[in-house]
């Protein structure tokens, strides 16, 4: 079978296209990272690395981070790309031993931001490691490798562990087979949106323990030969306007990114509106990894057209690992916003907002969401009830799979692959309905909070209450609390703030903050918990780990900006 060793060699004997790493200030000619992968294979073989061992890289994005991968799977070998670094309330050999558990790594690779927490854990410090640095030194001396290993259809090529938003990551089987089916899914994607014109420079930050981060950083331009620019997110997030300037004068025609992180970086591209050599026009932005608020839509086209972007050239996809990557993607010119009303618990209707009327929701029991767009090729979507029965259009139900890029299951649980997947179709815990085919995303299952018998999703309020000045983006959580003594749910909001804010100060955020979610969504908070910058965590894509933080809140590990109690919000 065709894999993406194959086209590497292919494109690495044809091709010119050059992979630029600002971060590390080079470039190099695909053809060069190829050679440099063979004898890193050499290097890694001597080693003992074999087919099916699994290769833990403990790295941010770089060069020799795609060389290492590239080498890993010249073996046959498994390649699980783990989270670079802990967050300040995770501890990160945790992570890496929980990850070993599940996989019991042959060997563990590891760049210059590691830890010495996870060498020292006493349950690590036994397994091989090795840091990439010394490993490319004694490359650079070693013959290229020239035996040829054997690939199949259902050869494991990654073990993608999912984000753990809800709950402990899990190992996801990603095949050969399955890779390049959604290699060749976004290729056509991306030829659809430039009618009939292929991929040509392609740019990412986003991490490799993500699958956005390693099939559009790493797989994508191997696989189409396109010029690529490769960037860790540390240099993505300390100048966002950095990084579309260099898109400029690249010219790159394909970058993907989050609603969280758009939220939060968008505003810094008002400074790069000064400068007449900005050009956005070949640019394709693709936003996906989490629910896409029409918020963000919207300032996408107030900052990004008056850089050349044109509005045509924003779109939104839907996917996840278990699929992975990409299931839906807009299809049409223009990204449909549109507002429905509940005319029952899981029935909508869309409604028809007048053009005197500015604002989408037009009162109680609507709601304006994001078209994600139509099905890919291959790939058949349905809504289902709780017994497994398609929905029809316009009914909230859990969003179903089957695609030839459906994962088998997870890596040695039987048990989660048995509840996720039932014949083939992947039950993905994501809450959604069809209209006018396109596919909106309502909420994740697992975030949903149930009140007064009313479902309330987190992401609606969070982003709300985060347009108040003193809250910034991706800084504030809604979780639900079970209140023995009512027998109802309390609502808790946390939201960090300036630890030097005065009390006076404190006391007008918290009316502040319960006034928006009233007006927002028609509910009253419980407890307002203001409280340390660092305390909202998140995944590498930017999704909030509300199961994290509620748990977290329940141990009294939440440090609040006020030192006394937490205070009853002001109603």
């Amino acid at each position: 079978m065709e894999t993406i060793l194959t086209r590497l060699d292919n494109h690495a004997a044809r091709s010119t296209a050059k992979w630029y790493f600002p971060a590390e200030s080079r470039s190099f000619e695909l053809s060069t990272l190829h050679d440099q992968s063979l004898k890193l294979a050499s290097v890694l073989q001597a080693n003992g690395l074999k087919k099916g061992d699994r290769v833990a890289l403990m790295m941010t994005n770089s060069s020799n981070y795609v060389i290492a991968l590239l080498a890993i799977w010249r073996l046959n070998a498994i390649a699980v790309p783990l989270r670079p670094k802990g967050s300040r309330q995770t501890h990160y050999a945790d992570y890496v031993q929980h990850c070993n558990e599940v996989c019991d790594f042959s060997l563990i690779l590891f760049d210059d931001n590691v830890t010495s927490e996870v060498l020292l854990h006493p349950d690590l410090c036994q397994q091989q490691y090795a840091d990439i640095n010394t490993l490319m030194e004694t490359a650079a001396h070693t013959p290229a490798f020239d035996n040829e290993v054997q690939i199949s259809a259902t050869d494991i090529a990654i073990l993608q562990f999912s984000s753990g938003s809800t709950g402990a990551p899990k190992g996801v089987i990603v095949t050969h087979e399955m890779m390049m089916a959604q290699l060749q899914n976004i290729h056509y994607n991306h030829i659809g949106s430039r009618r009939g014109h292929p991929i040509e420079s392609l740019a990412s930050w986003m991490p490799f323990n993500h699958d956005m981060g390693l099939f559009i950083g790493v797989l994508a331009p191997v696989y189409t030969g396109s010029n690529n620019m490769l960037a860790p997110p540390a240099f993505y997030m300390r100048n966002p306007p950095r990084w579309f300037s260099l898109m400029s004068q690249r010219r790159v025609d394909m970058n993907f990114n989050t609603n969280s992180v758009l939220a939060s970086t968008l505003k810094t591209l008002r400074r790069l509106q000064k400068q007449d050599d900005i050009d956005l026009s070949e640019l394709h932005l693709y936003i996906g990894a989490e629910k896409v608020s029409p918020i963000i839509v919207r300032r996408c086209y107030d900052y990004l057209i008056p850089l050349g972007f044109k509005r045509e050239n924003l779109h939104i996809g839907y996917g996840m690992a278990e699929n992975t990557l990409g299931a839906t993607c807009t299809k049409t010119q223009t990204i449909n916003l549109t507002t429905f009303k509940f005319i029952s618990p899981n029935c909508l209707e869309p409604v028809v907002v007048s053009s005197k009327n500015q604002n989408p929701n037009t009162g109680k029991n609507t709601v304006e969401l994001v078209a994600i767009g139509a099905m890919d090729w291959r790939h058949n979507i349905t809504i289902q009830d709780k017994a497994g029965r398609s929905l029809p259009e316009l009914s909230l139900g859990e969003i179903a799979i089957k695609s030839p890029c459906v994962t088998p299951g997870y890596y040695r649980d039987p048990e989660k692959t048995g509840e996720k997947l039932i014949d083939g179709c992947l039950l993905t815990g994501d809450i959604g309905f069809m209209y006018n085919h396109e596919l909106y995303f309502y909420a994740r299952q697992d975030d949903m909070i149930n009140h007064a018998g009313r479902n309330i999703i987190p992401d609606d309020v969070e982003m709300a209450v985060e347009e108040l000045p003193f809250i910034r983006a991706g800084a504030s959580a809604l979780v639900g609390m079970d209140n023995p003594q009512t027998g109802c749910t309390d609502l808790i909001l946390l939201a960090e703030v300036n630890e030097r804010s005065t009390e006076n100060e404190l006391t007008e955020y918290q009316q502040a903050i319960q006034s928006m979610a009233y007006e927002v969504s028609d509910i009253i908070l419980t407890r307002i918990i203001l409280c340390q910058r660092g305390t909202i965590e998140k995944t590498s894509s930017g999704k909030k780990r509300r199961a994290v933080i509620r748990k977290r809140f329940m141990n009294n590990q939440v440090t609040l900006v006020r030192k006394h109690d937490e205070q009853r919000a002001a109603i």
